[in-house]
């Protein structure tokens, strides 16, 4: 049996649980919930492949089982409180009621603990929990003060500051414009916000030194092509059209289970020893 079975068959089941499973139905700023928790992951990977010699080296240092749980529930709240018409958006709950999202957590864990009778070990429990209620740093009312808490905190920031945008263009917005279509209808049409719709041509409009809309309407008739920002945005956007289309074909399941982090934990070292073994 491998060392880390047990570590996997918790992963899985947490995969499954409804809590998680209904993030995939929620989306913040046009990016699914799923889709940005995967993200988090990738990048925590990353800066731990980066800044150690080897994964062997890095896991004497941190620990890799809260690092991966965390971020799976980090933004459970974005699921419930929704589904529960909760009057707080997950982050007011972050700072008025963090004992609302370490509830949540507890919960969820501890139903995976009962399905599988296992118990976490204590220690690694509570930094769970911890980057949980710490993964917003200063906008939070509870800061980081693990080192995998840091981890998860830095690749949050960086996901929702690059990879959380709204990845629809000026140059699709113009094309149904082009085919009649008003600012409401093209809004529904990519179930966002009037708002979203007005900033990409407003976007479009500043990089073309273009003084209305009508304008670039004809712009774009005229050259079928138009930039949809500035460098820096045009770069967050084709990143975040690549991200969307990597979960959608893969699975945020199968991601998740393919990060090559849980190839070095072990079971002894993640659960508590039943009595008796």
């Amino acid at each position: 049996m491998a060392k880390n079975s047990n570590v996997l068959k918790f992963v899985r089941l947490l995969l499954e649980h409804e809590m998680v499973k209904d993030l995939d139905h929620y989306d913040d700023q046009g990016v699914k919930v799923t889709t940005h928790t995967y993200d988090v992951l990738k990048i925590s990977y990353e800066e731990i492949r980066r800044d150690f010699r080897d994964f062997k080296e890095a896991r004497e240092r941190i620990e890799f089982f809260s690092i991966i749980v965390g971020v799976i529930i980090h933004d459970l709240s974005k699921g419930s409180i929704r589904k529960a018409d909760e009057k707080l958006s997950h982050s007011q709950m972050m700072i008025k009621k963090p004992e609302y999202i370490i509830k949540e957590a507890e919960k969820v864990l501890g139903d995976i603990e009962e399905a599988l009778d296992l118990k976490i070990d204590e220690k690694i429990k509570k930094n769970i929990t911890h980057i949980v209620i710490s993964h917003h740093g200063k906008w939070g009312k509870i800061q980081p003060n693990s080192k995998e808490a840091h981890i998860v905190h830095r690749a949050d920031m960086y996901s929702a500051k690059y990879h959380r945008i709204n990845p629809i263009g000026a140059d699709k917005i113009l094309r149904l414009m082009s085919e009649g279509m008003n600012i409401d209808d093209v809004a529904k049409k990519f179930n966002c916000t009037t708002g979203v719709i007005k900033d990409r041509l407003k976007r479009a409009k500043h990089e073309l030194r273009l003084k209305n809309t009508k304008q670039l309407l004809g712009y774009y008739k005229s050259k079928k092509k138009i930039p949809i920002g500035d460098d820096f945005f045009t770069k967050r956007v084709r990143e975040t059209e690549k991200l969307i289309k990597a979960v959608d074909k893969e699975g945020f399941e199968n991601l998740i289970l393919g990060i090559p982090l849980l190839n070095y934990l072990e079971d002894n070292k993640v659960f508590e020893k039943k009595e008796g073994n």
